[in-house]
């Protein structure tokens, strides 16, 4: 039996060899010999300068798994968006704390974030900044903004319904200013299956207790629900 040297092309004697045995060509390549009725693109593994390479057509499989968990890490990457606009607003809602005036207002509030997002932010049921369009409209009084469907058409726009109702009740401002508390909430499809429950955040100027009774610090993002995991 003759093989062909997968680095140099030259031919390989291997007659009377055992399959799965090693025979090394005159270029310095050790190339195993194929079993009987089997692929030997399968089974062929070259050695060059330390390093083994395996020819597998088995790239089917191979994108079975790989493709799931690139969606998974694109989704995650996503995520970071929402805890970032979180902490921001975090910050804009402690210097709100020492003044009188309206914290239920995101644009008294100064929280205003960048175009491009795919969340939506609730700090209450009432009105919500409508991106789906080159100018933000809406602005004014505004108590939530929506996801910016301008940039991604096919995005999923999410209102304060689309929250859980634990998420929800604990929205807004509780307490008489400079000694309430105020939380946000965000929520995004960051999967891109409408037909399950939006990846839902939350970060709060006041300690928290989360649903297992876990300990939620002052302005820490709490994942109410995971998209990447829930489906």
């Amino acid at each position: 039996m003759t093989m062909k040297c997968p680095k140099c092309g030259r031919p390989i004697e291997a007659t009377g060899l055992q399959p799965g045995s090693n025979v090394t060509c005159v270029c310095g390549n050790v190339v195993a010999v194929p079993k009987k009725g089997m692929s030997r693109t399968l089974l062929w593994v070259l050695i060059a300068g330390g390093a083994v390479v395996l020819a597998c057509p088995c790239l089917g499989v191979l994108s079975a798994i790989a493709i799931p968990n690139f969606i998974r890490y694109q989704a995650r990457a996503k995520q970071a968006e929402c805890k970032a606009n979180l902490k921001s607003f975090y910050i804009a809602a402690q210097m709100a704390q020492e003044s009188e005036g309206s914290q239920a207002d995101l644009s008294k509030l100064g929280f205003n974030p960048e175009r491009g997002n795919r969340y939506a932010y609730f700090l209450g049921p009432g009105a919500m900044e409508d991106r789906s369009g080159a100018q933000a409209t809406g602005t004014e009084g505004a108590q939530a903004i929506g996801v910016d469907t301008f940039k991604f058409p096919t995005g999923r726009e999410l209102t304060f319904r689309d929250l859980p109702p634990e998420v929800a009740s604990q929205v807004g401002v509780s307490g008489q200013c400079p000694d309430c508390s105020i939380t946000m909430a965000c929520a995004g499809d960051v999967d891109n299956n409408a037909l399950d429950a939006p990846d839902v955040w939350s970060i709060s100027t006041r300690e928290r207790q989360g649903p297992q009774g876990e300990t939620i610090l002052a302005g820490e993002p709490y994942n109410h629900v995971n998209d990447v995991t829930s489906d």
